[in-house]
């Protein structure tokens, strides 16, 4: 007779044992090696659904930062990490892919140029960007003479080598110049051998591969309280990119992803109040990258980890940083409205912390684990 081993159930399989026997047909016995009392068990196992909600925010994180496979128009396959926190990526792609130029506009920091770049690799393309503004010159873009002699243009250097043309921030040019865009971004669909002309004259050919992607924090049909650097733009240049418009948003998927859950959310609360009732204040993603760094470096300073420093920077110290440059009274108003000083006064809790522990991939805080197993 084998000997009896004491089998230790988690608390799912043992809630689910319990259901079934409390519902199994009278007179019918259903023991652990029931091939019937398997069958239901996975039966009720099935009916369980895993949502986001239920995952950790550790794995969570670490799922969608996975490399996500892309088959394109083309036939070809390439790996796009974070595909999927953008809505928008395979439509700007489909469009790229057919010969549509593509103009990406929203607030600033919301990761516009970042997801030209990303999409650029995406499609197996190399990018040359033009930084836009009032000093963009026609040499800038066609080509010209300067004092080291001919230098090329972006926009030729493009079209002629096959590669993304990211316009960046291109409602800060001046009308006239990016007039002198209008040609090739009408030949984009063509196929290769479309000509355009550079600043010698010289007639220069298309590459097949040649796309455009354009960013702005406005369409550029209008100037803007908000972002006064931003010029009205001819319609004939919009029309280019007509059909191809798309509203960048904050991305809050990708920045919980990024951020330490306290810094997110104070974070997200402060952006929200403004752009209640603020039109010249922003919360960028970089602004939150840089707090989170901060707050990184703090609460490793508090574990313990690494020394204390005599008035170290901490998060406080960073977010107060970020409102001592704005007036004085929205600054106050703001604190007010995200019950800014509850937040300093709880934020530094140790139970807090070591949450933020269990979800963080920085190998000296998983030392807290280790520590704490040896006790």
């Amino acid at each position: 007779m084998e000997k009896e081993t004491e089998i230790e159930e988690d608390e799912i399989i043992a809630s689910i044992k319990r259901l079934i026997r409390e519902t199994a047909p009278e007179g019918e016995k259903l023991g652990p090696d029931d091939a019937k009392f398997e069958a239901l068990i996975a039966k009720q196992l099935s009916t369980i659904k895993i949502t986001k909600e239920n995952i950790d925010p550790g794995v969570l994180a670490e799922l969608e930062s996975k490399t996500v496979r892309l088959e394109l128009p083309t036939g070809g396959v390439v790996n796009v990490p974070r595909a999927g926190t953008v809505p928008s990526f395979y439509k700007i792609i489909d469009d790229l892919m057919v010969g549509n130029n593509v103009y990406l506009y929203g607030e600033a920091g919301t990761g516009k140029t970042t997801l030209a770049e990303n999409i650029a690799a995406a499609i197996q393309r190399e990018y040359i960007t033009i930084n836009c503004n009032q000093w963009t010159s026609p040499i800038n873009i066609i080509g010209g003479q300067t004092i080291e002699g001919y230098s090329e243009g972006a926009l030729i250097k493009a079209w002629q080598e096959g590669k993304m043309l990211i316009l960046d921030e291109l409602p800060k040019l001046d009308s006239n110049t990016a007039g002198l865009l209008n040609d090739a971004l009408a030949k984009s669909d063509r196929p290769k051998g479309a000509t355009i002309f550079n600043g010698k004259g010289d007639a220069i050919k298309k590459h097949k591969n040649f796309c455009c992607i354009a960013s702005g924090n406005t369409t550029g049909k209008g100037t803007s309280q908000r972002y006064n650097g931003n010029n009205k733009q001819d319609l004939s240049l919009l029309d280019r990119f007509s059909g191809s418009f798309y509203e960048i948003g904050f991305n809050k998927e990708l920045e919980r992803s990024l951020l330490h859950k306290v810094v997110f959310d104070i974070c997200d609360r402060i952006r929200d109040e403004i752009m209640r009732v603020s039109a010249d204040e922003i919360m960028t993603l970089r602004t939150m990258l840089q707090v989170n760094k901060i707050y990184h470096l703090e609460m490793k300073r508090e574990l313990g980890l690494i020394s204390k420093v005599p008035q170290g920077k901490t998060l406080i110290d960073a977010l107060g940083s970020y409102f001592g440059v704005m007036n004085r009274d929205k600054a106050d108003l703001l604190k007010v409205n995200v019950n800014f000083d509850l937040f300093k006064n709880t934020y530094r809790d140790r139970g807090i912390f070591m949450s933020e522990l269990n979800s963080s991939r920085d190998p000296d805080l998983n030392k807290v684990n280790s520590r704490k197993a040896g006790k």
